[in-house]
């Protein structure tokens, strides 16, 4: 019975290691950085910002009526809506970046921004 022993070549080595390395900086290019203010967007536009902290609740007009916005605990949520359905309050607060909230008949979007390099990008949609 022939056993087959593998020895690793310099290319092998090379390879495991610059894949080691593009998975530690793909980890850091994809952490979000410290949230610091809540961006409110109407078709498309800012229309405010808020900063994370302190608690507060404010009030934008939509295309249909009224939305409250929440933030509390570094957290922030539509706590009313003048909309039919008000799909929106029961999507549950967002603490990060990469999260939104969306007001669709008011054309209301609510994102947190980080101050990461000044960068807002998501990496899961761009």
């Amino acid at each position: 019975m022939n056993k087959m022993i593998r020895t690793y070549t310099v290319f092998d080595v090379l390879i495991i290691l610059v894949m080691t390395a593009g998975v530690f900086l793909t980890f850091n290019l994809l952490k979000s950085g410290r949230p610091d203010s809540v961006v409110v967007f109407r078709q498309n536009t800012i229309i405010a910002e808020y900063p994370l902290l302190p608690d507060a609740v404010f009030t934008v007009n939509g295309k249909v009526g009224v939305v409250n916005i929440e933030i509390k605990n570094g957290a922030v949520r539509i706590a009313h809506a003048n909309c039919p359905r008000k799909i929106c309050r029961q999507s549950s607060g967002i603490r990060n970046s990469y999260g939104q909230l969306v007001c669709a008949p008011n054309n209301i979007l609510v994102r947190i921004r980080s101050s990461k390099n000044g960068s807002d990008v998501d990496a899961v949609a761009y």
